[in-house]
Parts: C-alpha cells; structure tokens; sequence
C-alpha cells in the first residue's frame, strides 16, 4: 500500500526497502564480475574492502560500453505509402534508421566506516559516474542521389541530412552520502548531495554533410541540477507500541542553456556561434517534512499502522530568458499538504493474514516538468517540449485490500485489490502536432487486482506465477500508458553446481486509439522470455549464461513508445571473489 507517510510523495504504490550487508570479517575481500554479450557488450565490476577494529574501507569501479541495436527508426509524416515504404503507427513513411546506439557508463568511488562500538556507526559515500551516449552509422532507405535529402511523397514532404542522425548526450555526476544509525537508541541520520554537473546533449542542424561523415554545425542544451537532503528520526518501543518520528529536509535546483549555434555538434565542448543567442530557464524547489507512524500490536492477531506526514513544498527562483530578450521571472507558489496512512492486519493463524490499507501521496512535479525547454527533429518534424511553470504537485489516495496464504512449507499465494484516484494529475499532453508540454489534466483513476503464486516443488524446483488486472481513466479517457493484463511468471532448478532459470513477462497492448497496430510506435502486446544458466565451480568463482529475449520477439516499448525493443541477445558472464 502506500508509504507517503514516512517515505514521500512518490511512495504511492508501496515501498521496496533494500539494505546493503556491511563487511563483518576482518582483513581484505573483494570480487570482480566481467561479462561480454550481444552488440559487443562489455561489462566490468570491481570492488574491495578492508576491515579493521572499528574501520572499514571499501572501493569499487564498474564500467558499462556497448554498440547498441538499432532502435528509432526515421519517418516522415503522412507521406510515402504510395512508393512501398513501411509506415509507423501514425501512417507515417519509414525512410531510414538512426543506426547503432552507442553507450558509455562508468563509475567508482570508495565508502568507510566507523564503528564507534556496536551500536553506533558513521558511514561516508561517495560515487562519480558518467553516461554519454550517441547513434552511429544511420541507414537511409532512400536510393540515388537524393538518399539524404529532398522530398517524399504526395505530400513532398522535405528530410535532409539531420533527419536520420539522433543526439549525442553526456551526463557526469558525483554523489554524496553521509549517514550515522546507532541501533540501541533507534536512531537514525542522513545526509545526501547529488550534483549532475554536466546534463544535455547536443544536436546536428540541416547543414551538416553525410561525405563527410556527418560533421557539422548544430544546437547544445545542457541542463545541470542539483539536490540534497537531510533525513533524521527516531524508534521508540512502548510496550505495545512501535513508535517511528522523524523530519526531513530537500532542496533541488535547476538550469538549463540552450545554445542555438555550436561549431560542431559532435562535441559537448564546442565553441558557440558568436552571434546566436541562447535560451535560459530554471528555477528551484524546497520541500520540509515532519511524520511519525506507529506499528500498534493492539491484540495477539491484530496490529495497526497509523501515521501521517505534513509537507510543505515551494517552487521559487523559476526565470526564462529567450535568446537576447527580458528575462522574465516566474511566480512563486507554495502548497502545505498533510498525508494520513493507516491499515490493519489481521492473522487468522501462522499461515493466513488478510490486511487492508488506506494512505494519501503528495506529489510534487519534477523540477524539468516546470521549467524544461527542448527542441529537436524526429524525422521531418521539429517536436518541441514547453516548460510549465504553473504546473501543481498531485495528491493520491490509494486503498488496498489482500490476503496472504501459505498452504504447508512448499506454497504461498497472495491476492489483493487495489484502487488510487490522483487529483491534479500530472499528464504529458499535445498542444499541436509538434509541440507538449506537462499540465494538470483534472484527476486519474486506477484499480485492479493482482494474485501470485511461489511453489516449492521439491528442494531443487520452484516456480512463480503473478497475474495483474488493471484499468485506469484520465478524465473519463482510457489511460493508454496502463496495460490491461501484466503477467509474470518462471521456473528455477537450483541444485549445486547449476542454477537455471527461464523468466516470461506478457504486457498487453496499449496501442492508442487511431494508431495502426503491427508497427513502429505502436505499443502492441507483446511476451519475452529469458533464461539463466550459472555453474558454481567452487565457493570463489562462477560462470553464468544468459539468453534475453529467448524467442526474438519483435516489440515496442518506452514512455513514449518511439524506441523499438531489443531482440535476442547473450551474454557470458564471470564471477571471481575472495
């Protein structure tokens, strides 16, 4: 159910809480994980760590470089059927590829420790990453002399050179973490900074020349931001009472720069053209909290949670300055929202409990939702995305109902029903054929229900299934991003030395309504399955296999349904550690 009481307002569904082991042994370990796949796909893990008396020390790098699939193809619109061209979803001529997608992913830092003794403990981490991703080689299906640029169709739809190549992007950031528990006294403290310092990416422009690979003049947009937060709370144990109080502080800030003119749109430090002018927008949110939830065991089959969260948000500092004009300065706008959770539990037994579950979200929008401005050609067309400085945080009640059941040692089966209604919905829409932006598009309504099942065959075989049936309305519209059918379901056989697994997942269609199924940019059904196979040589170092995408289905998928999925692909993987 949701958790916005004690973890925010984008805890609206539930909350999964992952905490990492510390090392216990004393003295030196570490591991190492490379793996080599598909699309010349390598991937490198390392770490180490010390331990002593009170100290600990860690270190890690991991890398990630692959060459990508092709996965956008180039499309012009409402043209082209006539000459045997393939068409998207919307009707519209497919005339090329963008080619390979090229990624780059590397990061390292180091954490430590002190234990003070053993209840109190100090931790500091520090992260550097980076992630810069391009396409290359782009694909024309266009022959003769007029393959990358003229005109198609009835219509006489123009495409040029720029039409078939995507972005570059770069993204470098370090983080900081900061935290001390100490145990005995329920105590808890957190610090964290995340600075992306370096966020955009670049854009060719008509000019650039294919005999020459490509190289030309184009746009830069980079959008850095930065966040911290401070998290502090304390546990209490009273008698029947599990008491938890706490208050939080978060403060996010973002620019962005649009340069109408670089040199080469190839290189993130390229000089601007003099003479253009560029864009500027940004602006800045604070978010303060106090909450506190108690875990009441008020009778032997019955406990209650009960809590709420009041935050106060304020967007502010929010400015445009359009290539050379007045900068104009955006409204501030403050909202203070108090967020109630409560449900039961009750066990009918060691085996059987049934629970139910009420809680509200506050929402605020994302910093690039308010304030982000982007311009660029897909295909023929220029699609540009406005900023909305006026756009509200959304609220969600959420209610839950289920009940869990293991049937002896070897079955579990857990069902529930679900429904959320979301005020002040937070939508991407259409303000013409080329341009969104983010509003509040009235309130959103989902429910549904799900049911899993884990069994135990034997020591060695287990099986999952889980089923979900969901609905969802914006303004009495289907919801088209909700698919109506979600399955899940696989087999593991774990025996020493082997682990094998085979995983399927079933999405169901979510093509909008006017929208032509069986193509590009429609989001048609679709199941995947993958399979894992790993052998354990010994205690220190294992091989595993993978196959994803096992039966090279053919499918797309994203947000916003222009990327085309990923087909077969495998990867051998080892695994080293000491």
């Amino acid at each position: 159910g949701g958790q916005s009481a004690l973890y925010g307002g984008r805890a609206v569904g539930g909350v999964i809480n992952i905490m990492t082991k510390t090392q216990k042994q004393e003295g030196l370990h570490g591991s190492a994980v490379v793996s080599y796949g598909s699309h010349a796909t390598v991937n490198q893990n390392y770490n180490v760590g010390f331990k002593k008396d009170k100290f600990d020390f860690g270190a890690f790098y991991g890398s990630m470089n692959t060459h990508g699939w092709k996965d956008y193809d180039v499309s012009v619109s409402k043209s082209g059927k006539e000459k045997g061209y393939d068409s998207d979803a919307e009707g519209n001529a497919i005339i090329g590829n963008r080619g390979s997608k090229k990624v780059l992913n590397e990061s390292f830092g180091f954490n430590m420790g002190y234990s003070f003794n053993d209840s109190q403990k100090l931790t500091y981490k520090y992260t550097h990453s980076i992630y810069d991703w391009k396409y290359e080689d782009p694909i024309s299906y266009i022959e003769g002399g007029y393959r990358w640029k003229g005109y198609i169709g009835e219509n006489q739809m123009r495409y040029n050179p720029s039409s078939f190549l995507g972005k570059q992007g770069w993204r470098a950031y370090n983080l900081h973490s900061l935290t001390y528990n100490d145990k005995d006294n329920g105590i808890h403290a957190h610090f964290g900074l995340t600075d992306y310092y370096k966020d955009g990416y670049t854009s060719p422009d008509t000019s650039v020349k294919p005999e020459k690979n490509f190289d030309g003049s184009g746009s830069k947009t980079s959008y850095p931001s930065k966040s911290w937060d401070f998290d502090f709370n304390k546990r209490w144990k009273l008698g029947a009472h599990n008491l938890l109080a706490g208050f939080s502080f978060g403060q996010d800030k973002f620019s962005e720069t649009i340069s109408g003119s670089v040199t080469d749109w190839k290189s993130w430090n390229s000089r601007s053209n003099e003479n253009a002018k560029d864009q500027r927008l940004g602006g800045k949110d604070k978010t303060y909290a106090i909450y506190v939830q108690d875990k009441w065991n008020f009778s032997p089959k019955w406990t209650a949670y009960i809590g709420g969260r009041y935050d106060h948000y304020k967007k502010y500092d929010g400015y445009s300055q359009y290539r050379g004009k007045d900068e104009e300065d955006f409204d501030s706008s403050s909202y203070d929202k108090f967020s109630p959770k409560i449900s039961l539990d009750y066990a009918f037994n060691d085996s059987t409990n049934a629970y139910v579950s009420y809680g509200k979200s506050f929402n605020p929008p994302i910093l690039y939702q308010v304030y982000r401005y982007s311009d660029s050609i897909r295909g023929n067309k220029r699609v540009i995305y406005r900023p909305n400085p006026d756009l509200d945080p959304e609220t969600t009640d959420t209610w839950e109902l289920g009940l869990k059941k293991k049937f002896g040692s070897k079955t579990d089966v857990h069902a529930d029903v679900f429904y959320a209604k979301t005020d002040d919905y937070i939508k991407l829409n259409k303000e013409n054929e080329s341009a969104y932006f983010y509003e509040n598009a009235g309130d959103a309504k989902t429910h549904g229900f799900e049911i899993s099942l884990n069994q135990h065959h034997s020591d060695a075989w287990s099986s999952y299934i889980n089923y979900t049936w969901q609905t969802g309305k914006v303004e009495g519209e289907k919801n088209y991003d909700i698919p109506r059918h979600l399955l899940h379901l696989g087999t593991t056989y774990s025996k020493n030395p082997w682990t094998v697994n085979l995983d399927g997942m079933f999405i169901s269609d979510r093509t909008e309504a006017g929208k032509e199924s069986g193509h590009f940019m429609a989001r048609d059904a679709y199941f995947l399955m993958n399979l894992s196979t790993n052998y354990q040589f010994n205690k220190n170092f294992g091989l595993q296999f993978a196959v994803n995408n096992l039966f090279d289905r053919e499918y797309y998928d994203d947000n916003n349904h222009y990327y085309i999925g990923d087909g077969r692909t495998y990867t051998l993987t080892a695994r080293y550690s000491f």
